[in-house]
């Protein structure tokens, strides 16, 4: 685990070099991929990994730990404001940027846990699978590609937000100030949602939360399609933002409670590699709005496919181990 918080501080570290330094698209793209490279070997699947290693109980562990990672998306416009005041350009921003990155990184290295694992012992968690889960089997489940499914379906969903929402907005009317000030508060919804499922899972199941979640980022959608006025806006911003961060946060959940620890890592990496499906949303985005003049029909298709992902989790049950 220390290598690949390592190796990820140093992609991270070359990723934003590119950034910094880019003139170009090729320079552009390159800092692009190594970035995505690097959030991968830093951030959601080791640090997954490590909570259903550490915590008996790893529910509201995980909660916090995403909403202190959702709150970077809070963080980032306004380093950018406050560099671009200083500096006067964008280039400080990704220096800065990157270095914070890599010494959190390093940080992390240092100082991480790598020998305590709760599932040596008897499980402690009534909510998480004791059955001899491995990740072939898992994979034949129906409620693995369900799960696979509503977290690709999140991030179909808050790409597209994030991508086009600023310009639908004002192509409706409305001014760039207050979309850009609805993107704000859907990032903080989004990470305050993931801090309340993790203390809501010890009420209510992770299978309600994802069914409530998904709900919530059809309403997010549409009212997005038809948001003019500020009561709309808000709507959109408070379905996005909490279908978004709940969402990532019940699947994830869901997964560890059905298939159990041992599978865990391969499980939920797999799950995040299917989900990057979800980065062709901006491109069909444009397409639609290049070919009917604007982004609902969009919005609407995507709303009708979450909405049979919604469909799935409402009649799925947790899978049973079965042996030939």
């Amino acid at each position: 685990m220390r290598v690949t918080l390592l190796a990820g501080a140093g992609v991270m570290a070359a990723a934003f070099l590119c950034l910094s330094r880019t003139d170009g698209l090729p320079l552009y793209l390159a800092g692009c991929s190594l970035a995505g490279l690097g959030f991968t070997l830093l951030a959601t699947v080791p640090g997954t990994y490590l909570l259903a290693r550490l915590f008996a109980r790893p529910a509201f562990a995980f909660g916090l730990y995403f909403t202190i990672g959702g709150l970077g998306g809070v963080a980032g416009p306004f380093l950018y404001l406050m560099m671009m005041e200083t500096a006067g350009h964008w280039r400080g921003y990704w220096t800065v940027s990157g270095i914070l990155v890599v010494l959190v990184a390093l940080a992390a290295a240092l100082l991480v846990d790598t020998r305590t694992d709760v599932a040596a012992r008897a499980e402690s968690d009534p909510d998480i699978s004791v059955q001899d889960w491995n990740p072939r089997a898992a994979m034949q489940t129906r409620q693995f590609w369900i799960i696979a499914a509503a977290y690709t379906a999140f991030l179909f969903c808050g790409i597209t937000a994030n991508s086009v929402s600023v310009a639908h907005l004002t192509q409706q009317g409305v001014t760039a100030v207050m979309a850009g000030s609805m993107m704000a508060l859907e990032a903080v919804l989004n990470a305050v949602a993931r801090l309340a499922g993790g203390i809501l899972t010890r009420f209510v199941s992770a299978r309600i939360l994802l069914a409530v979640a998904l709900g919530c980022l059809i309403v997010g959608l549409l009212a997005l399609g038809v948001g003019r006025t500020v009561p709309m806006m808000l709507v959109y911003a408070v379905g996005m933002g909490v279908g978004y961060g709940l969402t990532f946060f019940a699947s994830t959940i869901l997964l560890l409670d059905y298939f159990g620890r041992k599978a865990n890592l391969e499980l939920f990496a797999t799950v995040n590699l299917i989900s990057t499906i979800g980065a062709v949303a901006p491109p069909l985005a444009g397409l639609a709005r290049d070919q009917t003049g604007g982004f609902m029909p969009f919005f609407l298709a995507l709303s009708a496919l979450v909405a049979l992902v919604l469909g799935a989790v409402i009649m799925m049950r947790p899978p049973s181990r079965t042996r030939a």
